[in-house]
């Protein structure tokens, strides 16, 4: 399990992308409803990933599927980051 403060800071930045409340893609253009969809899914499983309470199966889980909702956020041009760089 992570340690808590780690798990906190994960946390913070785990809404980011939906808190952004501006409806834009990366360069400008109004997101589809889909989008803001995906993007809220996206927030939700980075902030189940940073926490430190789940069982390790749920854990892996969470990251597998975290994984694959960044493929579409990343093509889609939603939101950038690096998984590494949050810890998953």
């Amino acid at each position: 399990m992570r340690a808590s403060s780690h798990g906190r800071s994960l946390h913070h930045t785990a809404l980011r992308s939906y808190d952004r409340g501006v409806g834009t893609d990366l360069i400008g253009r109004p997101t589809e409803p889909a989008e803001d969809e995906l993007l809220e899914v996206y927030a939700r499983l980075r902030s189940l990933a940073a926490r430190d309470d789940l069982a390790p199966c749920v854990t892996a889980n969470v990251r597998s599927a975290l994984a694959a909702c960044w493929n579409a956020i990343n093509d889609l041009g939603l939101d950038y980051e690096h998984l590494l760089d949050v810890g998953v």
